[in-house]
């Protein structure tokens, strides 16, 4: 059989080959796709769906933020009454450690001190100035007119000036604790 007579049949005859041969209808076709509402559809999709996936990555960071601006808020709303004993403790401290160190450098520290203490009293020949030994060992070559007496009870910091009828205590520590009230 020949390829003629495959593709019109003997039994079709010439209706058939008649048939064959007339243009037919065309098939529908769908219309070909909206590349641009594709792309659309599909940007809109991924946009909702990073929009979804970036919430669920900064819900913590924003919770952790809130917290922080919370802690915030509340430090900044303390109480200035409640925070000022604590303050001058933490001020009495720090300065307590500066002039230790001052005073392990040598008399300067306390020399102004003593020479204050000194203009206050009357009887400047009567005065004896106590102090710790190791004090006493920096400021007694500065002050080589005044009678000295070394007193182990005393601060470091601290000095005393003795007369018949006063003792002026004074020293770093002494000094920064009326700082300190004024403070306070």
């Amino acid at each position: 059989m020949s390829d003629q007579a495959t593709l019109y049949p003997a039994s079709a005859g010439l209706a058939g080959l008649l048939s064959a041969l007339q243009p037919r209808p065309p098939v529908p076709r769908a219309p070909p796709p909206d590349l641009d509402a594709i792309r659309a559809e599909g940007f809109g999709a991924g946009y909702v769906a990073g929009e979804a996936a970036a919430e669920a990555a900064l819900a913590p960071l924003r919770e952790a933020l809130a917290a922080a601006a919370a802690g915030l808020d509340a430090a900044c709303q303390m109480d200035a009454a409640r925070l000022r004993p604590l303050l001058a403790v933490l001020v009495q401290q720090v300065a307590q450690a500066v002039l230790m160190a001052e005073l392990r450098g040598g008399a300067e520290a306390l020399l102004p001190l003593v020479e204050a203490a000194l203009a206050q009293v009357r009887l400047r020949e009567a005065v004896v100035l106590k102090a710790h030994p190791e004090t006493l060992a920096l400021l007694a070559p500065h002050l080589p007119a005044i009678a000295t007496a070394p007193d182990s009870d005393l601060p470091r910091d601290g000095f005393a000036l003795a007369g018949p009828d006063f003792i002026v205590d004074a020293g770093l520590s002494a000094r920064l604790a009326e700082l300190m009230e004024q403070v306070a």
